[in-house]
């Protein structure tokens, strides 16, 4: 994390385009709140510029009810055949019928965005956004005159509002949108991270939310412009749920979770690279210290190893089953705190347990514990040639340390 930003009492947003996975950018919205981080400029690009605009009108409760409410259908007009393929089903197509559909789409011009076009129209008052307190722009690109429009709220002429926030967001598969006698495309195809917005501006904290791709000159303007910048931080999705018009509520409630828990994490108030942990203590650490000599010397030998039984059980822990576990672990040059944290999420990733949540360390462990028997046969193949001695190891701790029979999940 920047540890400028670490510190931040504003920030000035900089908002990718991504289609349906613009909901992460939401979430990231929610956590600022909480983190009662002011937003005082938002400058966006595609679904970027779309949720600008929804930040810069200033209703939380709205937007948020706006994405997790939203249908494909509210977006666009598409055949059936068509959302499959846009949406991920594209094998789930009748071939012939998938080219009938796409020869019709090339006659007609593009997919036709009417519903989002009047969402926006009806339910983001133009003068609300112009008088916010959060400064406003967003980036398009016009093929009438083959050059981008880097526009701020000053710039945008009255009553033009909605249609260069469309025009912004205009997918290259979707009808070309007119302003004035000009047709213009998606300005991701010439900035989808607009860095230089804030920079230009001079805005000294500058958060980058990417839920998208870099283009050209998004890589150019990092190398030239802002690899000296140390006030500037990027939060990205820990992973991806659905492609860019995969409209599916649930996705879209998997990307508003995890921006909400990724922004959590960034400002520190998470732990974990994989996983959301509320603290990072040792809990295997805490669990053997409080085992019989006995049971440490049978949970020792699990692992591998023998262990001095003289010795108190946290030299034994530091000095021999620690070892062991960063080896395990691959975490040769983590601090020793987060050892026990990165074995804990690589056992939950490899059992797939559910990760768009907040655990305590031990919460994370017991869900392991619960999910040790995996069905499918390359987790079960995963377990058993790469950590079945460290699952044994956690499996015996827990049940020594709790004195409950392990009970797996069905």
């Amino acid at each position: 994390m920047n540890a400028f930003l670490a510190a931040a009492t504003s920030v000035a947003l900089v908002l990718s385009g991504g289609g349906a996975r613009g909901a992460y950018q939401i979430g990231v919205w929610k956590a600022l709140r909480e983190l009662n981080i002011d937003i005082v400029a938002v400058y966006g690009t595609s679904v970027g510029a779309i949720n600008g605009a929804l930040i810069a009108y200033g209703d939380y409760d709205f937007a948020e009810r706006a994405w997790l409410e939203v249908d494909f259908e509210d977006v666009m007009n598409v055949p059936e055949e068509m959302k499959k393929i846009l949406t991920g089903g594209l094998f789930e197509v009748n071939i012939f019928k998938a080219f009938e559909v796409a020869r019709d789409l090339i006659q007609s011009g593009g997919i036709d965005i009417g519903p989002l076009r009047e969402k926006l129209k009806t339910l983001l008052p133009e003068d609300r956004i112009r008088n916010s307190k959060v400064h406003y722009g967003l980036v398009t690109y016009c093929i009438s005159d083959l050059k981008p429009y880097t526009l701020y709220i000053e710039d945008i002429p009255e009553g033009l509002l909605a249609d260069y926030i469309l025009s912004s967001a205009n997918f290259p598969l979707f009808k070309r949108e007119e302003i004035s006698g000009k047709l213009f495309i998606d300005g991701g195809i010439y900035s989808n991270v607009p860095v230089r917005m804030a920079v230009e501006k001079g805005w000294e904290n500058i958060l980058v939310v990417d839920i998208g791709t870099i283009g050209l000159t998004d890589i150019l303007d990092y190398l030239r412009v802002f690899r000296d910048r140390n006030r500037i931080g990027y939060i990205r999705p820990r992973e991806h749920f659905g492609n860019v018009m995969n409209f599916d509520r649930e996705v879209i409630r998997k990307y508003f979770i995890e921006g909400y828990l990724d922004t959590l994490a960034y400002f520190g108030k998470l732990h974990g690279e994989y996983y959301y942990l509320s603290s990072d203590e040792d809990v295997l650490k805490q669990m053997y210290t409080k085992l019989s000599v006995e049971e440490r010397d049978i949970a020792a030998a699990l692992l591998g190893i023998k262990v001095p039984t003289h010795l108190p059980a946290e030299q034994q822990y530091e000095s021999f089953i620690l070892p062991r576990l960063r080896l395990e672990a691959l975490a040769f040059f983590e601090d020793s705190k987060k050892v026990s944290l990165r074995l804990l999420e690589n056992l939950a990733k490899i059992l797939k347990v559910e990760r768009l949540r907040i655990y305590t360390p031990f919460e994370l462990l017991e869900a392991i514990v619960h999910s040790a028997e995996p069905e499918d046969l390359l987790s079960r193949l995963a377990v058993q040639v790469r950590y079945r001695k460290v699952l044994d190891f956690v499996l015996l701790l827990y049940k020594s340390y709790t004195k409950k029979p392990i009970q797996w999940e069905k």
